[in-house]
C-alpha cells in the first residue's frame, strides 16, 4: 500500500506521486483494483497511419509523374482509385480486425470492384478477359480449399460468401454477348467452375446451405 504523508492517505496499485497534491509517495506498491489496460489498437493504428501516408504520398506521385509525362488520364484516374480503396478496405481490417478468411474474402470483392471501375474508365478488354476471370477462380480455388478442409464448418461460417462467389463466376458469363471478352477461354472456365461447385453443394449440402441463410434472413 502506497501512502501520502502529506494527505494522510493511502493508495492501492503501483503510483508514484500523489493524484492530490502530487507528493512522493513512500511505501510498497500493491496490484492495483483495476485491470491492466491493453493497447492493442496501438501498434494498429500507427500501421494504419502509415499505410495512409504511403497511399497519399503515392497517390500524389502519381497524379505529378502523370502530369509530367502526360500519362493517360482513365489509367492514372483508375490506379489512383484502386489504391485508395485498397487502403481503406485494408485500414479497416486493421483496426477491427475479423477473421483473417472473411478479410480474404471480402478482398477479392475489393479486387473486383476496382477491376471494375478500371474497365469502365479504360475498356481494355484485357480486364473483362484476364484479370476479372482469374480473380473469379481464384476465390472459388479458395472456396473449394475451405469446402475440403473445413467441410460443414466452411458452409456454416462462409455461406453467404460461397454464393457470392458462384454468382460472380456465372455473371462473368455476360462479357460473352455483351462483346467484352471476345477471347473468352477463362470466362468460360469461370463459369464452369462456378456451376461445378453450385452443383456440388446443392448434391451434397443443400439442407445446410439452405439452413445457414434461413438463419441469416430470419434474424
Amino acid at each position: 500500500m502506497m501512502r501520502c504523508d502529506a494527505c494522510g492517505v493511502d493508495f492501492s496499485g503501483s503510483l508514484e506521486r500523489c493524484p492530490l497534491c502530487q507528493s512522493d509517495l513512500t511505501g510498497s506498491a500493491d496490484p492495483s483494483v483495476f485491470p491492466a489496460q491493453r493497447t492493442y489498437l496501438r501498434p494498429r493504428r500507427l500501421a494504419v497511419e502509415i499505410l495512409t501516408f504511403i497511399a497519399g504520398a503515392t497517390v500524389l506521385l502519381l497524379l505529378f509523374f502523370g502530369y509530367l509525362f502526360a500519362w493517360p488520364a482513365p489509367i492514372v484516374f483508375s490506379s489512383a482509385v484502386a489504391l485508395i480503396v485498397s487502403v481503406l478496405f485494408l485500414n479497416s481490417a486493421i483496426l477491427h480486425a475479423p477473421q483473417p478468411i472473411r478479410v480474404l474474402s471480402r478482398y477479392f470483392y475489393v479486387m473486383l470492384a476496382i477491376a471494375m471501375v478500371w474497365f469502365a474508365t479504360t475498356r481494355k478488354p484485357m480486364i473483362t478477359e484476364f484479370v476479372m476471370p482469374i480473380i473469379c477462380l481464384v476465390s472459388l480455388a479458395v472456396d473449394v480449399v475451405l469446402l475440403i478442409a473445413l467441410r460443414e464448418r466452411a458452409i456454416a461460417q462462409y455461406a453467404k460468401y460461397l454464393v457470392f462467389d458462384i454468382a460472380f463466376g456465372l455473371a462473368a458469363l455476360a462479357f460473352i454477348p455483351l462483346g467484352w471478352a471476345r477471347w473468352d477461354v477463362l470466362v468460360l472456365v469461370s463459369a464452369l467452375v462456378s456451376a461445378l461447385l453450385l452443383f456440388g453443394l446443392l448434391v451434397f449440402a443443400r439442407r445446410q446451405l439452405w439452413g445457414e441463410f434461413s438463419k441469416q434472413f430470419s434474424a
